[in-house]
C-alpha cells in the first residue's frame, strides 16, 4: 500500500508534483534561489525513475528538497485496494484521491510484452451507457491532468513502463478534455508516445473535433454500441445529442486531421445487438469511414440483465463484418472474473 508521506496525499493544501512538467519545475527551481537544472533532474527522479520520497532525489540538493517536500505531495493517489485475476493477466487497483473519493485502473499483463494500462479520465461518467457499471455512479468529477498521469506512474512503479495507455477505465475522455490534452502532452514529454495511446469515447462529437485539432495524435475508438440510430440512443443515451451523421463526419475529420485510422469498439449483447441486420448496419456506417472495428462480449454487470452471445453468434456476426471487407478482431475479455473488463469499473462515493 501506498503510505510514504511524500507520497499520500494527508495534505489538501499542497499540489502533487505529478502533473508539472520540466518546464514548470525548471521554473520552480530557479524562483526558488536554485539552478534550473535541478528541475530536470527532479522531473527524471519523478517520471522515469518512479521516486516515491522527495529524500531519495540524492543529486538534488537537500535544501531543495526540503523546500519541494514543503511545496508539494509527489502522488494525488493513495493506493488502497489491489486484485489480481485467476489468469494473472490483469490486476485491478483502486485509489483514493484526496477529496476522499476513489477511482479504479487496470494493468492488463500480456505474456512476453510490456503490460497496457487502462486509466480513468473520471470520477464515474455522465454518459449513462446501459452496459456499463460506472454509469450507475453518476458523475462525480473530473480527474485531474495530474490525477491521470499518476495513475500511469504509480502503475509504472508497480510494474514497469506500459507498452500502451488505454483511456477506457471510469469516465468519458473527450468530456475532461483540458485534462486529458494536458495529460497526453505530458506523456510524450516523458517518451509514452501517442502512437501507443488510445483514447475511447461514446463518440462525443464536438471531443473528436477538438482532439484532432489539438495538435495531439492519439489512437481514437469510438464505442457505437449499435450502428442502427434508435437501438444506439437507447443503448448510449448521451448518443441522442450526436446522430450517427454527425458522428461518421466528426470520424473522417479525425482520420483526415490525424492520419490515423479510427477504430469502432462494439460492446456485443446476447438479442440486443448481435443479429445479422446489426452486422450489415454496422458494416456499411464502418466501411464508409474505413474503421477497424473491435468486438468486445459483452462482460457482465450485477446491475443490469443483458447477456453476452454465445461463442456460435459472435462467429457469425465477425464473419458477416468479413464477408463486408471489414477488418475486425474480437478483443479477449482480461479481468472479468476480478470485475476489471471493459464496462466494470465502478467505486463507492469515498475512499
Amino acid at each position: 500500500m501506498n503510505t510514504d508521506p511524500d507520497t499520500a496525499p494527508t495534505d489538501r493544501n499542497r499540489p502533487s508534483v505529478i502533473g508539472l512538467t520540466e518546464a514548470d519545475l525548471r521554473l520552480f527551481c530557479r524562483e526558488h534561489g536554485f539552478k534550473e537544472f535541478h528541475g530536470s533532474q527532479v522531473f527524471h527522479w519523478v517520471y522515469v525513475l518512479g521516486g516515491k520520497r522527495f529524500d531519495e532525489m540524492t543529486d538534488v540538493p537537500a535544501s531543495l528538497r526540503e523546500t519541494l517536500a514543503a511545496s508539494f505531495v509527489i502522488s494525488p493517489l493513495t493506493l488502497k485496494e489491489q486484485v489480481e485475476s485467476k489468469n494473472h493477466d490483469a490486476v485491478k487497483y483502486r485509489f483514493s484521491l484526496s477529496d476522499g473519493l476513489s477511482i479504479e485502473s487496470v494493468a492488463l499483463q500480456n505474456a512476453g510484452t510490456r503490460p497496457s494500462f487502462c486509466i480513468s479520465s473520471q470520477v464515474g461518467c455522465p454518459v449513462g451507457c446501459l452496459f456499463c457499471a460506472t454509469a450507475g455512479m453518476g458523475l462525480l468529477r473530473n480527474l485531474t491532468s495530474s490525477e491521470i498521469v499518476a495513475q500511469v506512474v504509480e502503475l509504472s512503479r508497480l510494474h514497469t513502463r506500459p507498452r500502451s495507455i488505454l483511456y477506457m477505465g471510469m469516465g468519458e475522455p473527450l468530456l475532461n478534455m483540458e485534462n486529458l490534452t494536458a495529460s497526453l502532452r505530458l506523456f510524450e514529454e516523458i517518451d509514452l508516445s501517442c502512437k501507443r495511446i488510445t483514447v475511447s469515447t461514446c463518440g462525443v462529437v464536438p471531443g473528436i473535433i477538438h482532439l484532432a485539432d489539438s495538435g495531439e495524435r492519439p489512437r481514437l475508438a469510438v464505442s457505437l454500441g449499435s450502428a442502427d440510430e434508435e437501438r444506439r440512443k437507447t443503448l448510449i443515451p448521451l448518443a441522442a445529442r450526436w446522430p450517427l451523421e454527425r458522428l461518421g463526419t466528426a470520424i473522417a475529420y479525425y482520420r483526415e486531421k490525424t492520419k490515423r485510422r479510427v477504430s469502432i469498439e462494439y460492446t456485443l449483447i446476447r438479442g440486443i445487438n448481435d443479429s445479422k441486420e446489426d452486422a450489415v448496419a454496422l458494416a456499411r456506417f464502418a466501411g464508409r469511414f474505413f474503421c477497424h472495428v473491435n468486438l468486445i462480449r459483452y462482460n457482465r454487470v450485477d446491475a443490469y440483465d443483458y447477456k453476452p452471445p454465445d461463442t456460435k453468434t459472435t462467429e457469425r456476426f465477425k464473419s458477416l463484418l468479413l464477408e463486408k471487407k471489414i477488418t475486425v478482431s474480437e478483443r479477449y475479455r482480461k479481468g472479468a472474473d476480478i470485475q476489471a473488463a471493459c464496462g466494470q469499473l465502478v467505486t463507492q462515493k469515498s475512499g
